[in-house]
């Protein structure tokens, strides 16, 4: 499973720039201590940051959610463009005749931010340990953290096998039917 994570790592190599460089910066928000900053490698630590342990639960909350939250609205907005332009008017080609790029391009960047949103597996524990482990957190606590993290935790769990890229795919499929119920408009084009 190694080869098929690495595979996808590569081909949405913008998304992993971009997720790593989004695990970077909450690094050095938080403080915590880098151990190794290469962002692209040919292991399980490919497009993640290997940083030192995180002992406090605030810290693993943080260093899980926002580089997922940077990397999903980046993804949204560029899936979005690209998802109605070349799926559903069907912008292939430029007036001239030539293929639209900008199309296609906004397209894979999104897919590829999507793609690479969830934490490190490693995080996704220390996470978990911190929030549902013996004695961490009261039951107010727990209950509140249960949705975000059931989806970190569970898209971390895809990410390790390179499922996200089919999720992510899927998504941009199903984005001019999820906008069109926010902009009436669009649904007038989609007809």
């Amino acid at each position: 499973m190694r080869i098929v994570y690495l595979a996808v790592k590569y081909i949405t190599v913008i998304g992993t720039f971009l997720q790593a460089f989004f695990e970077h910066l909450t690094c050095r928000v938080y403080e915590i201590l880098i151990e190794d900053g290469r962002y692209l490698r040919q292991n399980e630590m490919c497009g993640h940051i290997e940083h030192e342990i995180i002992r406090k639960r605030a810290t693993a909350f943080g260093m899980c959610f926002f580089p997922f939250l940077f990397n999903l609205l980046v993804g949204l907005v560029t899936v979005s463009a690209g998802a109605v332009n070349v799926y559903y008017l069907g912008e292939f080609f430029t007036a001239k005749g030539f293929p639209h790029f900008l199309n296609f391009l906004l397209l894979w960047v999104g897919i590829s931010a999507l793609t690479n949103l969830f934490p490190q597996w490693e995080d996704a524990l220390t996470l978990k340990e911190q929030i549902y482990g013996k004695g961490k957190s009261n039951l107010f606590i727990k209950i509140i953290a249960a949705p975000i993290f059931g989806i970190l935790y569970g898209g971390a769990y895809l990410q390790r096998y390179g499922l996200t890229l089919i999720t992510s795919v899927a998504f941009s499929f199903a984005v001019p039917y999820i906008l069109s119920t926010f902009v009436p408009t669009l649904y007038g084009w989609i007809k």
